[in-house]
């Protein structure tokens, strides 16, 4: 996918990135490293502070759609959605939900969120973070400015991590994909042993 991005998009670098940040599971994690990858955009390469503008408004701008289509899912008032997904969507983020629901106050709540997506690892971000803001009893503004604070946190954070030390962009954006591929070979393989053993106990 990059490879792809940086042969077609050579000539507008923000765009390219633009598209990486709106990846679910990517965003700013592997978008702010990209941008700044020096080896692989060369003289093209974006401004420190071009790249953090485009990869937070291209991380935030699926965010309201995300949180107003969960809360439509969790309210089952879309006849064409079966139950069993709202089920399956509830039950995939139920620890993250129990702590959310464990929290005193409304304050505490945005602060799990925030945090939450604060955290620039895989699994985390924007999407997961609308998706446990839709499911859970917060405002919708309440939950768009808890993740809007926290992308804001993460994208300062990788973006520090990356002007660090030189050429630490390209070693921070290997690191971040390999950690990502990881991750989904791990799901992947997860989601197969656990359809494998319902598969046994039906025939069974």
């Amino acid at each position: 996918m990059l490879e792809f991005l940086v042969d077609n998009f050579a000539n507008s670098v923000a765009l390219a990135v633009f598209l990486v940040a709106l990846c679910p599971a990517v965003e700013s994690k592997i978008a702010l490293p990209f941008a700044l990858s020096e080896p692989i955009w060369g003289k093209a390469v974006m401004s420190p502070i071009s790249a953090f503008f485009v990869v937070y408004f291209g991380c935030m701008l699926p965010v309201a759609l995300v949180i107003w289509l969960t809360k439509l899912l969790k309210k089952k008032t879309c006849g064409f959605v079966h139950e069993k997904f709202t089920e399956r969507l509830s039950n995939r983020y139920q620890k993250n939900l129990e702590k959310v629901g464990s929290k005193n106050n409304t304050f505490q709540k945005c602060l799990f969120i925030a945090a939450f997506v604060a955290v620039p690892l895989p699994m985390t971000g924007v999407y997961t973070g609308s998706v446990i803001a839709g499911l859970s009893n917060l405002k919708f503004w309440q939950g768009f400015v808890s993740i809007a604070v926290g992308e804001l946190v993460s994208c300062v954070v990788v973006l520090v991590l990356c002007l660090l030390f030189e050429n630490s962009a390209f070693y921070l954006l290997v690191a971040t994909l390999i950690i990502c591929a990881i991750v989904l070979i791990y799901n992947a393989a997860l989601y197969f042993v656990m359809w494998l053993r319902k598969r046994r106990g039906i025939k069974k």
